[in-house]
């Protein structure tokens, strides 16, 4: 339910393009609705996916078959700054939760999955990057940067985890990131109320490259 209700409801991956086949990146697909999202509103878009989960990887697989999805690469892969085997945190008791990471701060049990980096599947012009991968956002973006192909991304939609450690606070490294790369942005602000000190918040960062 709070799946459908950010992506179907609140419309948290929604953009526009004048592209006949927008290339769209999904990282953190889990089952697949935000790429069935992409497909219903740009039926020609082209989608990269990662799920790094083996089972919920395995049906995001099914998922896009059984809806005929084409055009879509998928990976079962992390993202993460460089590739390689890293510690994947998940608990056994909730296949497919939104809150597995690569964090331990996340889950319970730990096993070994591959990543990779964003950077080589970055070859051109992206319309389009969705990234939420509960704590590893930072150093994802951060490579993209390094890498020099950052600035190829034409809009993003990245959840920020902040306070995933209460004392943790790093959100300005993000706005500066963005902002140092030409990049404008809008915060989803949260609706709780009273604020709460250390308090894990996931904030929604829409940015969009400013054309010179």
């Amino acid at each position: 339910v709070c799946l459908y209700e950010t992506i179907f409801v609140n419309r948290d991956y929604a953009f526009e393009s004048a592209a006949a086949r927008p290339l769209v990146i999904d990282c953190g697909s889990n089952v697949g609705l935000s790429v069935l999202f992409q497909k219903i509103a740009h039926p020609e878009c082209r989608v990269v996916a990662f799920e790094p989960d083996p089972q919920t990887f395995e049906i995001l697989e099914k998922n896009v078959a059984a809806q005929g999805l084409r055009d879509v690469q998928l990976h079962n892969r992390a993202v993460f700054s460089a590739a390689g085997p890293v510690d994947f945190h998940y608990d056994p008791a909730e296949p497919g939760s939104v809150c597995m990471s690569l964090r331990s701060e996340r889950m319970p049990a730990t096993q070994k999955v591959e990543a990779v980096t964003l950077s080589s599947f970055i070859d051109g012009e992206v319309d389009f990057l969705k990234l939420d991968v509960e704590g590893a956002e930072m150093a994802v973006l951060e490579e993209v940067a390094r890498s020099g192909k950052l600035r190829l991304i034409r809009e993003m939609a990245v959840e920020y985890h902040h306070h995933m450690a209460p004392t943790e606070d790093r959100f300005s490294e993000l706005l500066r990131l963005l902002e140092d790369n030409g990049y404008g942005y809008v915060l989803h602000d949260t609706p709780e109320r009273p604020f709460a000190r250390g308090k894990f918040e996931a904030i929604l960062v829409y940015a969009y490259r400013k054309e010179v």
